[in-house]
């Protein structure tokens, strides 16, 4: 089911919390105060609120923890993103300097760049279906390896191009496993069953008349879901402007042509 809400796009993202939740909220209003369980709860009246505090308390620990959880993710993911450009910077520069000999790799890493975000790029939004383009990534090795290159290449400068190919491929597989990756499905699931505790706390508390009580789940539940909404959002930085592919774009027009 989280899956399924984190998939639905930014208007899914956005409008599910909030209809949701305040549909809860809804619901615990006329069970409290206009189904036939209010006498019931009428005797209950008197529970102070500390009570409410408490759980409260603990909601806003777990939505902290899945918070920054989510935000080390993303640097974690942008971070990939800008070591893999500064490799295929490296390559390219090296490349330049090798002259003639460098053009095979110049070619394949501009063509490695371009296929990534041409092909892999627009799916990293949608987790763990971005296609992997192995070819372009092959092609790029085998440049690098290339009988007539390594026979005349300095050693220093084949091992410092290889570097640069090693911090492409680590830096990739990182990128790819932190999108297909995501924040543990029960963070999520007990932000959402504390939140909904803290709802029926505050409706406890508030068990004399409706309108108070309506007025406090209001306040509570826009809360509870614009802190779901925030956090769901930044579960997919690839649907805004957060993380995008600038990085590969300046690398690859960084090449001579």
């Amino acid at each position: 089911m989280i899956d399924l809400w984190l998939r639905s796009g930014i208007v899914g993202i956005i409008l599910i919390p909030f209809v949701l939740l305040y549909s809860i909220a809804v619901g615990i209003v006329w069970l409290t105060h206009l189904s036939s369980a209010r006498p019931f709860f009428a005797s209950c009246i008197g529970i102070t609120g500390p009570f409410f505090a408490s759980v409260a308390v603990l909601f806003g620990l777990f939505s902290a923890f899945l918070a920054n959880d989510v935000q080390h993710r993303n640097a974690d993911l942008r971070a990939a993103v800008f070591r893999e450009a500064d490799g295929l910077r490296t390559i390219l520069r090296l490349a330049e300097a090798l002259g003639a000999a460098g053009r095979p790799i110049t070619t394949a890493a501009v063509a490695y760049a371009e296929s990534e975000i041409a092909r892999e790029w627009p799916a990293n939004g949608r987790r763990g279906t971005a296609p992997e383009d192995l070819e372009a990534l092959r092609k790029l090795t085998l440049s690098m390896l290339a009988p007539g290159l390594t026979d005349t290449l300095p050693t220093a400068a084949h091992q410092a191009i290889l570097g640069g190919l090693v911090e492409v491929r680590e830096a990739r597989l990182e990128r790819l496993t932190l999108t297909a990756g995501g924040s543990d499905p029960m963070s999520w699931l007990a932000m959402f069953v504390l939140g909904v505790l803290t709802q029926i706390a505050v409706a406890v508390v508030q068990l004399e008349r409706l309108r108070p009580q309506a007025l406090a789940l209001f306040v509570f539940t826009t809360a509870f879901a614009a802190t779901v909404v925030l956090i769901g959002l930044a579960r997919d930085p690839f649907s805004g402007k957060e993380i995008d592919a600038a990085p590969l774009r300046a690398a690859v027009a960084s090449a001579t042509p």
